[in-house]
């Protein structure tokens, strides 16, 4: 309590009054002292007038001086609601809403601030969540704190996308990958499909209409109009042609094997054949090969397309310029490896045991994969793709990517290799020549600079200013290329980021003992036997962690 000031609240008029008492007063009354006294009492929610208390303090000591017994008396705080402020932004694209709590007044409801925000012209994208959010915050906080959100957002408009081919035959690979529906909502995993091979003029691909894209809005209700998808040109694959009168259909014109790949449909000319063997002899064909029956011992395989082999190999040798797929197993002699599947594209076998794989892409073996050599540029999968329960062991595999299987080694402890180095080494040599191009191109562009500063810096005759346009037009070329190898450069790193963070090991089973792992230098190695588990490299080194 203040000695000879009281407060007094008019709950009609909504105003806070000071009376003081001159002959009362213990000494000078100084404002930040009855501002303190009023922020103390229960009256400490309504809007301070400082200039009034002020006015009053001034007052109040001169009359002290004075000896005048006359009470003075000043209006010293109001009520005041909530301070609302909205803020559209120059874009119109969103709408910024700002709430200053109340003095001892009220906060607007939601049907006020919706009615407010319309008044200024904000109508779409209103968030009643975060309005409300504001209402409830500035309603519990101090008097004067302000809370501010964005309430109204619009909606950008998307550019349609353009036409593109869709294939309208799957890629063997993917159907084989795809096991059959065996009815019953069941799935046979033993039925792969049938291997398709379409006949001449076969409607193979089609190319979709663009998409006109998505209307947008902005907070003010004005529309946003998007640009519609371009046509692009049919890129026609080899033994494909566009069906007459339609523009947008591909057909087949030979008899073959359909591959989608970049967005090109091909039909590889397709040898068929009932299996590989001495009376048959070796097959060495320009497109794709499918064989249906078994490749004997010693036999060869070798086509620029893809290789299908409905059956089973034996210690021969299958190259494609495609995929390989094997729809039964592939053996080779124990710890000869004399049966070599060698594709630029993905190796797909049910099983194998002593094969020697090299493979562009990716690798799934079925069920189990032992005694083996294997290159792989991509993912090794043992098992099913959506979750490997396959069994990997007694093997050395030099992977590009994720290695997945569900048990990785054997209870015997037989010696597993899993490297990832080569992956790493390539892109570390080809990441330190662009490094070394970029230092130099970043040199010579620096000193052209300089150069054509200085000769831009003096008077050019007008005979040598079509050589000086030129040597200007060959700096941003130079500019340009820089720019491209300064994204080249950035692409690069990112992918040595990537390639070590896809460097691991899962296994969905177990991960038995006498299982190596290693990237150069950096190596581990299980000395016991592991649940589910994930190998992976965590700053710079081998860490095992359970699969939860």
């Amino acid at each position: 309590m203040m000695k000879g000031v009281t407060l007094t609240a008019n709950s009609s008029t909504k105003q806070l009054t000071a009376t003081v008492d001159p002959l009362l007063l213990e000494g000078e009354l100084k404002p930040a002292s009855l501002e303190a006294y009023v922020m103390s009492s229960e009256h400490n929610s309504y809007f301070m007038l400082t200039n009034a208390i002020a006015s009053l303090c001034e007052k109040a000591n001169a009359a002290k001086l004075s000896q005048s017994v006359e009470e003075q008396k000043i209006v010293i705080g109001e009520v005041r609601d909530a301070a609302i402020s909205i803020e559209i932004a120059d874009d119109k694209m969103s709408a910024q809403l700002t709430i200053e709590a109340p003095y001892s007044g009220s906060v607007p409801s939601y049907e006020n601030i919706l009615a407010l925000l319309n008044q200024q012209g904000v109508t779409r994208g209103i968030s009643k969540k975060r309005v409300i959010s504001l209402i409830e915050q500035a309603s519990t906080a101090p008097s004067g704190a302000e809370f501010t959100n964005d309430v109204a957002k619009g909606l950008p408009s998307r550019d349609g996308k353009p036409s593109y081919i869709k294939p309208l035959v799957p890629n063997a690979l993917d159907r084989i990958l795809q096991p059959q529906d065996a009815g019953d909502d069941k799935v046979d995993m033993r039925n792969l499909g049938d291997i398709l091979c379409v006949p001449a003029k076969t409607p193979v691909a089609r190319r979709q209409a663009p998409s006109k894209g998505r209307i947008g809005y902005n907070v003010v209700g004005e529309a946003l109009t998007p640009e519609a998808g371009e046509w692009k040109e049919v890129k026609l694959g080899h033994n494909t042609t566009l069906k007459p009168q339609d523009e947008n259909t591909i057909i087949a014109t030979v008899t073959g094997q359909p591959k989608f790949e970049n967005g090109v449909m091909c039909v590889d000319d397709t040898f068929q054949t009932k299996g590989v063997n001495v009376g048959t002899g070796n097959i060495n064909y320009e497109g794709a090969v499918l064989v249906n029956g078994d490749v004997t011992e010693s036999m060869q395989v070798i086509a620029k397309g893809d290789v299908t082999i409905n059956g089973f190999v034996e210690s021969a040798t299958i190259r494609a310029g495609g995929d390989i797929i094997i729809t039964e197993g592939a053996m080779g002699k124990m710890n000869e490896e004399d049966c070599q599947l060698i594709a630029k594209g993905s190796v797909f076998v049910q099983h194998g045991q002593g094969l020697n794989i090299t493979a562009g892409k990716n690798l799934n073996v079925r069920k189990q994969l032992a005694y083996s050599k294997v290159k792989c540029q991509g993912k090794v999968t043992i098992g099913d793709p959506e979750k490997p329960q396959g069994n990997l062991f007694a093997s050395e595999i030099h992977c590009g990517n994720t290695l997945a299987a569900g048990t990785v080694g054997a209870i015997s402890g037989s010696a597993l290799i899993i490297d990832f180095s080569d992956g790493i080494n390539q892109l570390n040599t080809r990441y330190d020549a662009i490094l070394t191009s970029l230092k130099q191109l970043r040199e010579n562009n620096f000193d052209h600079e300089v150069k054509l500063r200085e000769i831009h810096s003096r008077h050019i005759p007008n005979s040598l200013l079509n050589q000086v346009e030129k040597i200007d037009s060959a700096f941003e070329s130079e500019k340009h290329l820089l720019k491209w190898l300064e994204d080249i450069e950035a692409e690069m790193r990112q992918a040595k980021i990537d390639y070590e963070v896809n460097a691991r090991v899962v296994a969905n089973k177990e991960l038995f003992h006498g299982v190596s792992v290693k990237q150069n230098k950096r190596n581990w190695r299980s000395e016991k036997d592991y649940k589910r588990s994930v190998v992976r490299l965590v700053g710079g080194k081998w860490t095992y962690e359970p699969l939860v």
